[in-house]
Order: C-alpha cells, then sequence, then structure tokens
C-alpha cells in the first residue's frame, strides 16, 4: 500500500551517488519541487535557524548567570563530598561510610530513599556499649599501637571499617598482655609440633600426594574425550605398536572391558607421529616441531637437522671462551629448564670447538694458537667455504628429498621432475659446475654444465607429459596452454631459487668475520679509556656479544635449516603424539 506522504531531504553533492543508491532500494520516488515552494521552504528554513540562534543565546546566558551564583556552592560541594569519599570502605560494586547523626538526617527517609541500601543507626548501640568491657556487635578485641602523629589517620581508618573504640579496663596491665601473648605463641608451637609429627607419621601420604593429583587431572581430561553412560564408557586412541602388549596386560585384569584393535590402514584418521630420537639428537625435536611434525610418509629430519644445526652454529660462533660461558649457563639450567639446558650445552660444545679451530679466545685471537684458519684475516676462503658448505647440505637434502617422494610417498613424477627433486639436482649441480668452469676453478669444458642444465629445464617444464610416459598412466592433461606457459615462468623461479639458496649461506662465513670484528670494536674503545674502564668495556662488550649475536646466530641458523635445506626434503604435515603418560615419564 502506497503513502502520500513527502519528504525534503537535504545532503552534500559529494554522497549524491550513494542517497540516490539507497532511496531507490526504499522504493521511494523522486519529486521536483517547484519554484514557489522552494522559496518558502528557504524563508522557513531561515525562520528557524533564526529562532534555534536565538535560543541558544538565551540557554547560554542562563547558563552562565547560574554557573556563577552557583560556583561557591559546586565548590563547597565537592569538598564535602570528598571528604565522606575518604571515609568509605569502598569495592567496586559496595561502599560503607559509618558517621555520627547529628539529628539532621531522617533515617526512615534514607531507607524510603534509597531501598536497596542497608542503613543502620546504631546510636543507641553505641551509647549502650560505652564503658562497657564487652563488645556487643563481635567477639573479638583489637590491641592498636600506632605513633601519636597518625591519631587522625588511624581514627578515620577505623571509624570507615565500623569499629567502635573501647577504654582498656583498669585491672588489666601490659603484663598481662605480654603473659597472653607468650601463651599463645607456646599454643602455636605446640601446634607445630603436633603437625610436624603428622607429617613424618603420613610421609608416604604426602609424597603421592603430587601423584594422585596428577593423575586426576589427567583422568579428567580422558573423560572429556569419552562418550558414557551411567554404567559404560567408550574411549578410542592411538597406542605405540611397541605399547600394544602393555595395553593388553592391562585389559587382562579388568574382564568385563572390551577392547578392540584397528589398524591405521581400518581408520579414518591419520595415526600421529611419535618421534624417537637418542639423546643427542631429541632436544632439537621441539625446533623441528616448530616448522611442523613429520609425517609417517616421509624421513623425520631430526638427526640432520640436530648435525647441521650444531655444525652451522659453531661456524658462526666459533669462541673458545663464549662457548664455555654457553656450557655453564647450560648447566646452571640443568634443572631449572632440561630441554633448554641441553640445547645451550651442545651448542655452546660447538662453539668451543670451532673456537679451538679459529684460536679465539672471547674474541682475542692471540691467547691460544690456532687449529685451522682464522676468518678475519682470511674473509674471502671462510665465505668460498661456506659456500661450499651450504653445496653439500643442500646435496644431500635433494637426495632425502628424492627419497621421501620416490620411495616413502611413490610420487614419480614430483622425484624425478619436480624443482625439488631429481630435475632440481641436476640444476643447481649443472649451476655450480657452470660457475666454476667460467672462472677457471674447474677444468671443464662450458658445454657440459650447459647441456645438463637445459635437460634440468626440460625436465621440469614437461614434467607432467613425462611423468604420465614414465608410468603408463590413462591420465589426459586439461589446458595444456596454460600449463606449458606456467612451467616456463617456473624455471626462472627455481634458477633464482638456487642461486639465492647458496648465496645465503655465506651468511655462515659473514658471521664468523664479523663475530671477530665485533671485538675488535670494543677492544679499540678499551683502548682508548684505559685503566679499570678497559675491563669494563672489555667485560660489557663480551656479554653483548654473547647476548645479542648468540641470539641473531641462534634466529639466522634456524633461517638457513628452515627455508634452504627443509624446502628440499620436508613438508612437516604430520601432527604430533602427546600420550596421557604418568608422571615418571
Amino acid at each position: 500500500m502506497k503513502t502520500n506522504e513527502n519528504y525534503l531531504m537535504l545532503y552534500p553533492k559529494k554522497v549524491d551517488k550513494e542517497i540516490q543508491r539507497y532511496i531507490a532500494s526504499l522504493d521511494f520516488l523522486e519529486k521536483d519541487i517547484s519554484d514557489e515552494k522552494l522559496e518558502d521552504l528557504e524563508n522557513l528554513y531561515q525562520n528557524l535557524e533564526n529562532e534555534i540562534e536565538s535560543i541558544d543565546n538565551s540557554l547560554e546566558e542562563i547558563k552562565q548567570d547560574h554557573a556563577l551564583k552557583n560556583i561557591s556552592y559546586t565548590l563547597n560541594f565537592e569538598r564535602e563530598k570528598q571528604k565522606y569519599l575518604d571515609y568509605m570502605a569502598k569495592s567496586e560494586h559496595y561502599f560503607y561510610l559509618s558517621l555520627k547523626n547529628n539529628q539532621a538526617l531522617d533515617i526512615n527517609y534514607l531507607r524510603e530513599k534509597f531501598d536497596k541500601a542497608l542503613i543502620d543507626d546504631k546510636n543507641n548501640l553505641n551509647k549502650e556499649i560505652s564503658g562497657v568491657k564487652k563488645n556487643n556487635l563481635g567477639s573479638e578485641d583489637y590491641f592498636l599501637v600506632f605513633p601519636t602523629k597518625t591519631q587522625n589517620e588511624v581514627d578515620r581508618i577505623i571509624g570507615s571499617l565500623g569499629f567502635v573504640e573501647k577504654d582498656i579496663d583498669k585491672n588489666i596491665s601490659l603484663n598481662d598482655l605480654e603473659e597472653d601473648y607468650n601463651n599463645i605463641n607456646e599454643e602455636l608451637e605446640s601446634i607445630e609440633k603436633s603437625l610436624d609429627k603428622l607429617k613424618s607419621e603420613n610421609l608416604d601420604i604426602l609424597d603421592n600426594v603430587r601423584y594422585t593429583k596428577y593423575i586426576d587431572s589427567k583422568s579428567d581430561i580422558l573423560k572429556e574425550k569419552m562418550a558414557k553412560s551411567e554404567h559404560y564408557f567408550y574411549l578410542s586412541g592411538w597406542v605405540p605398536e611397541s605399547s600394544v602388549k602393555k595395553v593388553n596386560d592391562i585389559k587382562k585384569k579388568y574382564s568385563d572391558t572390551l577392547l578392540k584393535k584397528k589398524d591405521e590402514k581400518n581408520t579414518s584418521s591419520i595415526a600421529p607421529t611419535k618421534l624417537k630420537n637418542n639423546k643427542i639428537f631429541k632436544p632439537f625435536e621441539a625446533l623441528v616441531n616448530m616448522y611442523g611434525t613429520p609425517s609417517y610418509n616421509e624421513i623425520d629430519p631430526t638427526s640432520f637437522f640436530a648435525i647441521t644445526y650444531i655444525l652451522l652454529y659453531g661456524m658462526m660462533f666459533g669462541d673458545l671462551g663464549q662457548g664455555i660461558i654457553f656450557l655453564l649457563i647450560g648447566l646452571f639450567l640443568k634443572n631449572k629448564n632440561k630441554l633448554f639446558s641441553d640445547m645451550i650445552l651442545r651448542i655452546g660444545f660447538s662453539a668451543s670447538v670451532f673456537g679451538l679451530l679459529y684460536g679465539s679466545f672471547f674474541g682475542n685471537e692471540t691467547l691460544i694458537p690456532t687449529l685451522l684458519i682464522k676468518p678475519f684475516d682470511n674473509i674471502l676462503t671462510v665465505l668460498i667455504a661456506s659456500v661450499s658448505f651450504g653445496f653439500i647440505l643442500m646435496f644431500i637434502s635433494y637426495l632425502m628429498g628424492i627419497y621421501n617422494k620416490l620411495i616413502k610417498q611413490k610420487d614419480i613424477e614430483e622425484a624425478i621432475f619436480d624443482k625439488e627433486g631429481l630435475a632440481g639436482l641436476i640444476m643447481m649441480v649443472s649451476f655450480v659446475i657452470l660457475i666454476l668452469s667460467i672462472t677457471k676453478i674447474l677444468s671443464v669444458s662450458v658445454l657440459v654444465p650447459i647441456i645438463t642444465l637445459v635437460i634440468s629445464i626440460i625436465m621440469e617444464i614437461f614434467k607432467k607429459p613425462l611423468s604420465i610416459k614414465l608410468t603408463r598412466d590413462n591420465e589426459k592433461m586439461e589446458n595444456k596452454a596454460d600449463y606449458y606457459v606456467e612451467s616456463s615462468f617456473s624455471i626462472v623461479e627455481a634458477l633464482l631459487s638456487v642461486f639465492s639458496n647458496l648465496v645465503s649461506f655465506t651468511r655462515v662465513g659473514a658471521f664468523a668475520i664479523n663475530h671477530v670484528g665485533l671485538f675488535l670494536a670494543f677492544k679499540t674503545m678499551a683502548s682508548l679509556v684505559g685503566g679499570i674502564g678497559s675491563i669494563i668495556i672489555l667485560i660489557l662488550g663480551n656479554a653483548l656479544i654473547i647476548g645479542l649475536e648468540g641470539m641473531v646466530v641462534f634466529i639466522q641458523g634456524l633461517r638457513l635449516e628452515y627455508y634452504e635445506l627443509f624446502s628440499k626434503y620436508y613438508k612437516g604435515d604430520g601432527r604430533l603424539y602427546k600420550p596421557i603418560k604418568s608422571i615418571e615419564d
């Protein structure tokens, strides 16, 4: 049903489109206004504007007049309000105020006005208890001792808490109070001895309280996972193969329990991964899991990660003295954080060994003999060695990736023709040989690496059709043109990736050089200062190197592992096995 109401809309021109769209969505019809009506509206608008301005002026005059007349009252009111606030004992939702009634307050009126407030008149009660030994408001008496200068503050506080002041009985002396105090202390000592005796008699029970509480909390977790009724429960979970016999032995104790076993193949979910590494490598499981948990269709990278990470850290942070500091920190944290302690001990050992090879002791390269090389004096050699070491690690990573895809995952296409598979490995090796051949470091014809590089490029571009031919699969390719365009562009990415991965390992040598350079900077500063100041600068400098550079090297080592190595062979798309363990485990 349509209405005959008209609306006048006033809005800025810049929102015209939005307004038009909005009123159209509300089924409004636009009507033109005649010139006569428009003139009338303008006059009406002007009159209203004048009238509003007049009202505003009047209100402003009234406001100013009222403010001037009441400013004295307002200030007095604020002072009185603050005084009462000081006397209040208040919380988030309630307050307690105790004051003397000078008969100006009508208690009944206040109770009617504030029906949700508890208002008590204790004048009569105060009169009754004045001078009486027993406090009718409670059975406890408190003896307050305070300096005379805090009299007002103490009176205000105890008044706000509703305490009633009582005179001390003249028959009670301080000696009597002291005697009562000593008697109470003796009684407390007797109670403490009784508690110690109970503790010694029930030591076994007390020792098991923590274990009992732990088991109870784990039981609550299990109950949340159960489908249960009044008499039965159903619980499903994963058990490692090594623990199956243990579970069967437990089941034999409960004849009315039904236990049914299923293999992973007969379930809809993927089995969680239980990592199993020796004590040397186990601390590094945490760093591997930060990237992702290994699944059963790929190699657990923890061992390779641990070995390479320890080596990389030592190469970047090689210093015997600072490595020993890491070892001491690791030993100190042994009982506080075992995981972190074990990790610090391992990288500290690596830093110490490389410190011996570099001949570096707290940054100084003159105190101990150099067994291998001084990084700061052989910059080019160190950088070339870093890239060479990176090439070896990447070569191994490619081989591990090929093994995962070919043997574990049965994916021939990815294993042979992918840029992270055999084709990628051939591309990287060809790229390195080509550079060595051009720079005359390796006496090999340039044509050899170029040919193998072209072969790897062809393998990657024609990855799909070649894998179909090799596996004799009946799969048909769709959108061939798009596929070949995308594959061609991916070659550029693959070449850049190989180059950038190798160059990334220069940071290993760069940090080894930088480590000595930082110490030399502090040593120069110390020589300029001289005296005790130089010793302080050297100590602070080493502390800064251990803390700041130690953390940076820790992060850079992770970066090399995650981006340059893991990308070749590790996905980490599994889920970690988290058993409900006993407290001894």
